[in-house]
């Protein structure tokens, strides 16, 4: 009876370890860079975007950014969406890029999106109609 009593308080003990850490992972902020930068990809240099706006997981707002800009947003737990609104000279949408990522495929806390956009790099998609 005793050893019973003790196996179970000892699993008691360990689900609640693991409730803890998934909660931990989960529920873990971080703050993500968006650059909107021009970038050199093996001697060819992919342009910025003259204007985008930019979402991501559709919780915050959008970042309003202009060529050579970076901004800033805070996102919760592992996975995220984000989508890119690229506008024109009077902040007309021309067009709408959407993907996924996880926190383990960055490298770092900064996403350029001028790569992952204009060279359709894998796992990003392409341009979304309206």
């Amino acid at each position: 009876m005793k050893s019973r009593q003790i196996v179970v308080n000892v699993a008691i003990v360990a689900l609640l370890i693991a409730l803890g850490i998934f909660c931990y992972n989960e529920g873990r902020a971080l703050d993500l860079f968006i650059d909107n930068v021009a970038y050199d990809h093996e001697g060819t240099v992919l342009e910025p975007f003259e204007a985008v706006e930019v979402t991501v997981d559709e919780i915050n707002e959008p970042i309003f950014l202009v060529e050579g800009d970076r901004g800033v947003v805070t996102v919760p737990g592992r996975r995220h969406t984000i989508l890119v609104e690229e506008l024109d000279e009077e902040d007309r949408v021309i067009n709408t890029y959407k993907a996924s990522f996880s926190i383990k495929e960055l490298e770092g806390r900064v996403i350029n999106i001028v790569p992952l956009l204009k060279n359709k790099l894998p796992g990003w998609s392409y341009p979304v109609k309206r």
